[in-house]
């Protein structure tokens, strides 16, 4: 396992709140950096869902409209 250093101000924030949550900190920080990475690559999926979105040829709106109709085609076999 890799060693990091945190500030002291911060180490000593985790720890209150570790204590208040009846957890240990260091599983509190494993938790912490998960959600950020998670979040990160979060935000990355949006970002490349966002510039696709606008090279389609269709504006969202005749997008949404196809979709609803291929659905209701769907539900009448």
């Amino acid at each position: 396992m890799a060693a990091i250093t945190v500030r002291e101000e911060v180490w000593q924030d985790l720890v209150t709140l570790a204590r208040q949550r009846r957890r240990r900190a260091e599983s509190l920080a494993e938790e912490a950096l998960r959600d950020y990475l998670q979040r990160a690559a979060d935000e990355d999926l949006l970002a490349r869902s966002e510039r696709a979105a606008r090279r389609a040829p269709f504006r969202i709106e005749e997008t949404e409209e196809v979709i609803r109709r291929t659905r209701l085609k769907k539900r009448g076999r």
